[in-house]
C-alpha cells in the first residue's frame, strides 16, 4: 500500500490515523486509533524532521474521509431497510473492553504458556503474537492506563503477572526511545517470556515463603540459560527473543549472571527488562518482604545505574514514571488517602488523583477524581505503601 506524507506542520494534537504513523520505515510514532499528543508533535519540531508518513487515513469522529463520502441518501436507505428487518430497536451495546481485560488476558495467555511448556505440550507461535499485537497497541493508546493497571493488587500467580507487568513497561521504555513495530515485538514476546525458565526448577524452590538458601539461589540462577533454550526450540520465537530471557540478570558493570556479559554485550532488549523487571520485583509484596514504595525502587534503580543498569535507559524510563508514578498511593493535607491515576509533566507534585478513602479515613463507594493542579487547596503530604493503606482498610 502506497504511503502518504504529511508535512508536522500540519499535524495537531488529538489527530488520528487509521493506520500507524512513523517518522521512517523503522521508527514508528503512533499505533493505528491512537491520538497524536502535543509532546509528539513537539518531539518531532526538536529533531528537525518536517514530515511523516503512513498508509492510512485521518480520522473524523470515528470515520476516515473515505467513509464520510457516503451520501445522506445512502444513509437514510440503510436505516430504513434496518427498520424494516427490525433492526432499528435500542439493544443492549456490546461490553466495553477495558484495559484490565487486556491485562487478564495476557496474563491467561503466559499461565498457559508456562503450564505447557511445563508438561511437554507445544503452544502456537501465532497466539503469542497476536497478543504481543493487541498489547503493544493498547498501551500506545494509553500508557497511564496501562501503569495503573500494573500497580493494582492482582489476583493470581506471582511469576504470570510479572511477565505482564514488565512487557507493560518494556512497551512504555520503547516507545521512549523511539522504537518501531519492529523492534517493539520481540522486546515485548521477550519480556513476556523472560522468566519461562522458571519452569525447570523446582516448584518448592520458586513457590517457596522465605529467603533461599545458597543452594536453591544457584538452582533459580540456571532459569536464564533453560529459558533461553525453550524459546528457541519449543516456542520457535528466535534469538532476538531468547536473548531477552538468557540475558535479563546480566548487569552493566559485568556482575550478573549468567555469563558475566557487560555493556553493550548485553542486548539492548534484554537492558530494557532487567531494569522494568527490578523495579516491578520491588514494588510487588512478597511473602518474605514488603513493597518498596514506587518512588522508593526508582531510587534503588538509580543507586543502580552505571553499575547494574544501562544509565540512558534508566534516565528514559524514570522519565516516564514521574516523581508520584501512575499508581502510587499519597496521602493529601486534609487526610484524604488516594490513587494517582495520571501524573502531570509540567507539575510533576500535582498529578490526578482517585481518593479511596475520605478525610475521616472510611472508604468511599463511588469514583471521586480530583485534579491537583486545580485543587489549589490542596496538595500531597507523603506517599504511602498499599501495605499500609491495606491495614487501613481491613484492620
Amino acid at each position: 500500500m502506497a504511503m502518504k506524507k504529511f508535512k508536522v506542520t500540519e499535524l495537531k494534537p488529538g489527530m488520528v490515523f487509521d493506520k500507524a504513523v512513523y517518522i521512517d520505515m523503522n521508527n514508528m510514532l503512533v499505533a493505528p486509533m491512537v491520538p497524536l499528543k502535543e509532546e509528539d508533535i513537539n518531539r518531532l519540531k526538536k529533531w528537525g524532521i518536517v514530515e511523516v508518513e503512513t498508509a492510512g487515513e485521518i480520522v473524523t469522529f470515528g470515520r476516515t474521509a473515505k467513509q464520510r463520502r457516503l451520501s445522506i441518501k445512502d444513509e437514510v436507505s440503510k436505516l430504513t431497510q434496518m427498520l424494516q428487518k427490525g433492526d432499528g430497536v435500542v439493544q443492549e451495546g456490546p461490553v466495553v473492553r477495558t484495559f484490565h481485560h487486556v491485562y487478564r488476558d495476557c496474563y491467561h495467555l503466559v499461565e498457559d504458556i508456562f503450564k505447557k511448556v511445563r508438561n511437554g505440550v507445544g503452544y502456537e507461535k501465532d497466539k503469542i503474537m497476536t497478543a504481543v499485537d493487541e498489547l503493544i497497541i493498547e498501551v500506545s493508546k494509553d500508557s497511564n492506563d496501562a501503569i495503573n493497571e500494573i500497580t493494582k493488587d492482582q489476583d493470581g500467580k506471582y511469576l504470570y503477572s510479572l511477565g505482564v507487568s514488565v512487557a507493560i513497561l518494556s512497551i512504555v521504555t520503547g516507545l521512549s526511545l523511539g522504537y518501531g513495530n519492529n523492534k517493539l515485538v520481540p522486546l515485548v514476546s521477550g519480556a513476556l517470556l523472560h522468566d519461562i525458565g522458571m519452569v525447570r526448577v523446582p516448584n518448592y524452590i520458586t513457590e517457596k515463603n522465605g529467603p533461599l538458601t545458597p543452594d536453591e539461589y544457584n538452582r533459580i540462577k540456571t532459569h536464564p540459560i533453560y529459558g533461553y533454550r525453550i524459546i528457541i526450540k519449543e516456542l520457535e520465537l528466535g534469538n532476538d527473543v531468547a536473548s531477552v530471557a538468557l540475558q535479563h540478570h546480566e548487569a552493566y558493570d559485568g556482575t550478573g549472571y549468567p555469563r558475566k556479559l557487560k555493556g553493550n554485550e548485553i542486548t539492548e532488549y534484554a537492558r530494557i527488562v532487567s531494569i522494568c523487571d527490578a523495579f516491578i520485583a520491588m514494588t510487588k509484596k512478597r511473602s518474605y518482604r514488603e513493597e518498596h514504595l514506587s518512588y522508593g525502587a526508582m531510587k534503588n534503580i538509580i543507586a543502580g545505574t552505571s553499575r547494574k543498569f544501562d544509565p540512558t535507559i534508566v534516565k528514559v524510563f524514570l522519565g516516564n514514571m514521574a516523581i508520584y508514578p501512575v499508581g502510587s498511593m499519597v496521602e493529601l493535607n486534609n487526610g484524604m488517602v488516594a490513587r494517582v491515576i495520571s501524573a502531570n509533566t509540567i507539575y510533576p507534585l500535582r498529578p490526578r488523583v482517585t481518593v479511596v478513602l475520605d478525610e475521616f479515613g472510611e472508604k468511599i463507594d463511588y469514583e471521586k477524581i480530583i485534579d491537583l493542579q486545580e485543587a489549589k487547596e490542596l496538595f500531597i503530604t507523603k506517599p504511602l505503601t498499599k501495605s499500609y493503606i491495606r491495614k487501613l482498610l481491613y484492620e
